[in-house]
């Protein structure tokens, strides 16, 4: 039910997003055939983080979860088609990249809101760290089970 709402309300956003990873997919020389790969990894990060808004989660679950989403889906991915996990890694977090935050921290330093610019550094920070944590999370699960055999 939770998912159903959040495609209905936020269908322009995952649009968005997946449009934005097929262009970072282009940029970054992903070859044609994983293309379609890369933009399903970002849809997926950026429906994990709507669902995690509308679970009220907190803002660094809000985007480890869908980080950790995303790396696991790159780690299989690599697997599955034979390819590095960072060809699918990459465009599946970028969606989650706080960049608007990171603008309105930059802006409200520039203005001299002293104030407004530490609240939203500290939100860009969690942000960051949250993402960061989230794929080093499965990464080190995935490194681990690479390494037993």
């Amino acid at each position: 039910m939770i998912l159903l709402n959040l495609l209905q309300k936020d269908l322009e956003m995952i649009i968005a997003a997946i449009i934005g990873t097929l262009g970072f997919c282009m940029f970054f020389n992903v070859k044609r055939d994983k293309l379609i790969y890369g933009c399903i990894g970002g849809a997926f990060s950026v429906v994990a983080y709507f669902a995690c808004v509308e679970l009220g989660m907190s803002l660094f679950a809000q985007n480890m979860i869908p980080a950790a989403i995303a790396t696991l889906y790159a780690e299989l991915m690599a697997r599955a088609v034979k390819a590095p996990a960072t060809v699918f890694l990459i465009p599946g977090v970028i969606p989650l990249a706080p960049g608007g935050k990171l603008y309105d921290t930059m802006r409200a330093i520039v203005d001299g809101d002293q104030a407004n610019a530490k609240i939203l550094g500290q939100e860009t920070v969690v942000i960051a760290l949250g993402l960061a944590v989230g794929v080093v999370l499965v990464s080190v699960v995935f490194y681990q089970i690479r390494n037993k055999k």
